[in-house]
Formats: C-alpha cells, sequence, structure tokens
C-alpha cells in the first residue's frame, strides 16, 4: 500500500489534545482507526481533503474517544495476562501446551473444513496449520487454507466460523454481498462468532 508523508494533527478534547496521524493511502473512502495501542489514524485518499478528515473526526470524537477508553481497558487485560500466564507456566510448559494445541489443530481443523466443503461443493488443496499476528486464517489463490493454532483456544463456534470464512474463499475469493450470503448459508448467526472474534480475539495471542 503506498503512502506519502504521515502528519500529526490533534483533536480537542475535554481531556485534552489527542494526537492523529492522517495517512493518504490509495483507498478512495475516508476512516478513522484506532489501533491496539490507542494511537488514532485518519486514512484518506491520496488527493483528499485534510479538512475533511478532521471535520469527520470531530463529528466522530465521542466514538474515538470510547474506543480509546476501550484499547486501554485492553491494554490492561493484556498485560494481566501476560502477568497471569508468566506465573502460571514455565517456557517448557507453554512450549509443551503449544504442541498439544498444534497436534489437536492439524487433526480437528482439517475434518471441520471438509465439512463445510463437501456442503459448498468446493475443495481445498491441504490444510497448514499457523502462528501468524495478523490473521486467524487465510484462503491462497491455490486453495490452501491456513489456520492460527490458537483458534484452539476460542469457543467452538468460533473456530468454526473462522473456518466457515475460509471455505467460503474457494467460492468467492473477495468479501462480497454473494461470498457473505455464502457464510450465512453455512453459519446463520456467523455475526455473532465474528463480534466475538473482533472483541476477544487479540486476547488469545497473549496466552
Amino acid at each position: 500500500m503506498s503512502r506519502e508523508k504521515e502528519q500529526i494533527r490533534y483533536l480537542s478534547t475535554d481531556e485534552g489534545q489527542i494526537p492523529m496521524t492522517i495517512i493518504r493511502t490509495r483507498r478512495k473512502s475516508y476512516g478513522i482507526v484506532v489501533d491496539e495501542k490507542a494511537n488514532v489514524q485518519l486514512r484518506i485518499p491520496l488527493r483528499g481533503s485534510e479538512k475533511k478528515a478532521l471535520e469527520m473526526a470531530e463529528e466522530q470524537k465521542d466514538w474515538i474517544l470510547s474506543k480509546i477508553s476501550l484499547q486501554q481497558k485492553r491494554a490492561g487485560e493484556r498485560e494481566q495476562i501476560q502477568k497471569e500466564a508468566a506465573e502460571r507456566f514455565t517456557d517448557a510448559q507453554r512450549r509443551k501446551l503449544e504442541k498439544q494445541y498444534r497436534k489437536a489443530a492439524k487433526e480437528l481443523i482439517p475434518k471441520r473444513a471438509g465439512y463445510y466443503a463437501q456442503i459448498l461443493g468446493v475443495t481445498f488443496q491441504r490444510i497448514r496449520i499457523t502462528e501468524t499476528k495478523t490473521r486467524w486464517g487465510s484462503c491462497s489463490p491455490r486453495g490452501t487454507l491456513s489456520f492460527h493454532w490458537k483458534l484452539l483456544l476460542a469457543p467452538e463456534g468460533v473456530l468454526d466460523y473462522v473456518i466457515v470464512h475460509e471455505v467460503c474463499h474457494l467460492k468467492e475469493i473477495n468479501h462480497s454481498e454473494k461470498f457473505w450470503a455464502w457464510v450465512a448459508f453455512l453459519m446463520p448467526d456467523y455475526k455473532e462468532k465474528k463480534k466475538w472474534l473482533q472483541e476477544n480475539g487479540e486476547l488469545l495471542q497473549y496466552y
């Protein structure tokens, strides 16, 4: 993704000035992102209006503040989880647990993916069990499905949602309405599972 030089602007609130990084990208729309470190980003088109972006931030001030508060709360939760995990397990125990979860993932996920693929009438080339910081699952153009082993720490329905999501990419490689229709066909309540993963998924990374 191509970017121009990033610029810093400030949003005035009752709590003080909040720095916002303006990032120009090739995207055609304007957007606000509050990352896991509570940093605020205004993402705008390469030739977009900075004034419009700042006006949007002003209009969404309450939302920005709530997201910052949420991310700060999650940061505290992550810190607590890391502390508890460090007290609970030695490095050797943690490696042993990971090995067990990876083995379980290699046994369970292909079966679940095969089940949903059969319903859709699609096939995949192979299943990879991975550990990435940015994705829970992916589908390559050649039909390889990849899944993070830590999905086994999530509720079973959430694991199935990610599997369904990637299997449906064998039908539609994009995130079009047709794609989400296939997801809903296989899992009518997928939105609940998706919401859980959005709200709690990052915490799984710290176990």
